[in-house]
């Protein structure tokens, strides 16, 4: 079984997305923090991980902890999943996030479960 690591503080995307990966097939593993997070790739190795941007704790974690994330397992894809850009006037484009993926929340779940499979 394929296993996905959620980084993601918003608890409802966390269940909402896992109950749906779940009956999917996959093994779903989740963190709220990006610091926890980075922990966990190396208890879990999970075959892909889905990273939100934004944390209470640093704004934008996200962007700092995929490219940790990239430069330690450049063999785990990391797909970015945020509102940020809807929500607030940044500017940048999947090109400023070391990630396979940039999609923006919420993801229809046959699109992110097809991109998924495209890569695991």
């Amino acid at each position: 079984m394929k296993k996905i690591l959620i980084i993601d503080d918003d608890e409802d995307i966390v269940e909402t997305m896992g109950s749906l990966l779940e009956s999917e097939g996959f093994a779903i593993h989740s963190a709220q923090t990006v610091e926890r997070g980075v922990e966990m790739i190396g208890e879990v190795q999970p075959d892909l991980i889905l990273l939100d941007i934004m944390f209470p704790e640093r704004r934008a974690g996200g962007f700092e902890a995929a490219g940790q994330i990239k430069v330690r397992y450049p063999q785990i894809p990391v797909f970015v999943l945020t509102a940020i850009n809807r929500e607030y006037a940044f500017d940048f484009s999947k090109e400023d996030v070391r990630a396979e993926e940039f999609l923006n929340k919420p993801v229809p779940i046959a699109k992110l479960v097809k991109l998924i499979n495209s890569y695991i």
